[in-house]
C-alpha cells in the first residue's frame, strides 16, 4: 500500500472521513475499494472497505463500512492514510504517475545508462526525479522537453539532458 494522505478530522455525524491528500490530485479516489490506516506510532496497517467518497478542499471525504459515527470517526483522526498501489497504474494515453518509473534506467539519446531513478522530489515548479549515478544522488527537472521515450517493457526513461546537467565533479 502507499501513503498519500492523512485522516484531518471527522465529518458529519455518520462516521465520514476528511482525508487531507498530500499531492491534492485525487483522480484515483472514483476507482478506490479499500484503504488502510496506520498510526504514526504503529507498523500495522487496518483495512477498510469504501462505502463513498467525494472530493472535498484539498482531498475528499471518504465513509467506510467499518466506522459507523462520528465517534468512531474521531478514533482515526491524525492516522496515516493508505491506498492500494494499483490505483496508480496508468492507462494507454494517460499521463504516468511518477510510481511507475521508480527503479528505471536514466538513458540518454544514444541509450547509455546514466543512473537509476531512486525517488522523487519537486521544486515547486516541476516533479525531480531523484537519480543515483555513481552512488551520488542528482534531481533531474522530469519535463517533457527533456523526454524522450519511456519504455515499460526495457524499464528506462530515455532523456535528452543539458550539457553540464549532470557534471558528477560540481556534485
Amino acid at each position: 500500500m502507499k501513503l498519500v494522505g492523512k485522516i484531518r478530522e471527522a465529518h458529519g455525524l455518520k462516521g465520514d472521513l476528511y482525508v487531507l491528500i498530500f499531492s491534492g490530485d485525487i483522480s484515483w479516489a472514483k476507482r478506490m475499494k479499500h484503504f488502510g490506516l496506520k498510526a504514526k506510532d504503529s507498523d500495522e496497517i487496518k483495512n477498510f472497505t469504501v462505502e463513498r467518497t467525494k472530493p472535498f478542499k484539498k482531498g475528499l471525504i471518504v465513509k467506510a463500512a467499518e466506522i459507523g459515527d462520528r465517534t468512531a470517526a474521531e478514533g482515526v483522526e491524525h492516522m496515516e492514510f493508505y491506498v492500494e498501489d494499483d490505483l496508480f497504474v496508468s492507462k494507454p494515453g494517460e499521463g504516468i504517475y511518477l510510481s511507475e518509473i521508480k527503479n528505471f534506467k536514466l538513458k540518454n539519446p544514444e541509450q547509455v545508462v546514466l543512473g537509476e531513478i531512486v525517488d522523487f522530489s519537486s521544486n515547486g515548479v516541476q516533479d525531480l526525479l531523484v537519480v543515483e549515478i555513481a552512488g551520488k544522488k542528482v534531481e533531474v527537472p522530469f519535463v517533457d522537453a527533456f523526454i524522450k521515450k519511456i519504455d515499460f517493457k526495457h524499464q528506462s526513461v530515455v532523456m535528452d539532458l543539458p550539457e553540464g546537467l549532470l557534471d558528477l565533479e560540481k556534485i
